[in-house]
């Protein structure tokens, strides 16, 4: 959309010219390498020209011009003519309606003591009480002392508590309209992973990054992982745990649990057998179905001509309940050099994999988490035992694996 407002003298000037001259003189003191001096300037006169769009955007928003220009309201005018989000639209918009209110303030912005993001805060307090509380009186001064003393976000919690004092029904409403706007979405991709979108609100998010961050910590030798890939692996093992755990509700009478058929020659990793099927997933590698195998229930099913099922055997443990309880015992943790993650996170490794002829027992037997324990059978890792009975960590000799790197937020799956 392009108004008469998009193309008035204005719009003509060389504001790029301008600004360079401004910043000419605004850093003409300082060093050319005194980055954080020039950073905190830079902010200021930002933060100034802020103040002054706000006010300009309020007394815009009084009058009929971006009605005459073609839009239905100033913030889609700002929109269009000032190339500015939405959400930032209305809080310039918010913050000049109640700059009458926050003199105080505005003047402290243009001393330097507080930034326009402290001012935007205490706007859109003032704005929330007015249909809140409106009869509540704020002291800005208490407001403006906290706002000195307190990152913008800091002085978020102090206005969410004292807008609970003033009208606590109105922030548990808020709070429970937040919790209903919950959602995620799966997407599979055409390779079988799986982009994972979604928002919760701040008590849900509370909850999942305190169960998350514990497992998204650093563990082990030869753990260079970044925290997206971090956090990913959490997820994935915190899934792994309450799967284990037996405690999700059970669907056609059986606990949740991930379900892999595959042939004894894909299990035996032989030579040109088939991939494995599992419920949810692309069939899988030969290689996570002996991982899977090292510690769960293993059901034999002898299918005839025209996959008709010949014979299904009784789901057993490969890992008993007694020999676990013994290797928890022993070991205690993950065995990996440095990961300390507790017996009750960890799987029953077999160091000679029983397909091949290795014992079920304790000899044959260490605790290794979930992460560790996908290293040593995708990952390529190699556990080897020292002189001394120590446990070393060899990395894989070949790079098979695409270098692990942030997530693109922009992405569209």
């Amino acid at each position: 959309m392009m108004g008469v407002g998009g193309s008035s003298p204005a719009n003509k000037v060389d504001v790029a010219a301008l600004v360079d001259r401004f910043a000419e003189q605004l850093f003409a003191d300082l060093e050319p390498d005194d980055y954080a001096a020039r950073l905190v300037r830079r902010r200021q006169a930002i933060d100034r020209l802020e103040l002054g769009f706000s006010c300009d955007a309020a007394t815009f928003a009084s009058g009929e011009q971006f009605r005459n220009d073609g839009s239905t309201t100033p913030v889609d005018w700002q929109r269009h003519e000032c190339k500015m989000q939405f959400g930032t639209a209305v809080d310039r918009l918010n913050v000049g309606e109640q700059l009458h209110r926050l003199p105080q303030s505005v003047g402290a912005l243009m001393a330097g003591d507080i930034g326009f993001a402290h001012l935007s805060v205490m706007a859109r307090t003032l704005s929330i009480l007015a249909k809140d509380a409106p009869n509540a009186g704020v002291d800005e001064a208490e407001l403006l002392e906290k706002a000195k003393t307190s990152t913008p976000g800091r002085l978020w919690h102090y206005c969410i508590r004292l807008r609970h004092a003033l009208n606590a029904e109105a922030v548990a409403a808020e709070q429970r309209f937040a919790a209903e706007d919950r959602w995620l979405r799966l997407t599979t991709l055409e390779d079988g992973s799986v982009s994972i979108t979604g928002r919760v609100d701040s008590i849900g998010g509370a909850a999942l990054r305190t169960a998350l961050e514990p497992l998204a910590r650093r563990m082990g030798q030869g753990d260079d992982r970044c925290l997206e890939r971090r956090m990913g692996d959490a997820a994935v093992e915190l899934a792994t745990l309450v799967l284990d755990s037996g405690r999700l509700p059970h669907v056609a009478s059986q606990r949740p649990h991930l379900q892999v058929t595959t042939t004894l020659e894909t299990l035996r990793g032989l030579k040109g057998s088939p991939a494995a099927d599992m419920e949810f997933a692309q069939p899988i590698a030969s290689a996570t179905v002996q991982r899977l195998a090292c510690d769960s229930s293993i059901s034999r099913v002898i299918f005839g001509p025209e996959s008709t099922v010949i014979e299904a055997g009784r789901a057993r443990r490969v890992v008993s309940g007694s020999a676990r309880r013994a290797l928890n015992a022993r070991d205690q943790y993950c065995r990996w050099p440095g990961c300390e993650r507790p017996a009750s996170w960890s799987a029953a490794h077999h160091l000679v994999h029983w397909i091949e002829g290795g014992n079920t027992d304790l000899s044959n037997l260490i605790l290794l988490c979930h992460r560790h324990h996908w290293m040593v059978h995708e990952g390529g890792w190699k556990l080897v035992q020292a002189e001394d009975d120590r446990l070393l960590a060899v990395p894989p000799t070949y790079g098979f694996l695409p270098p692990v790197r942030a997530p693109d937020e922009t992405a569209v799956a």
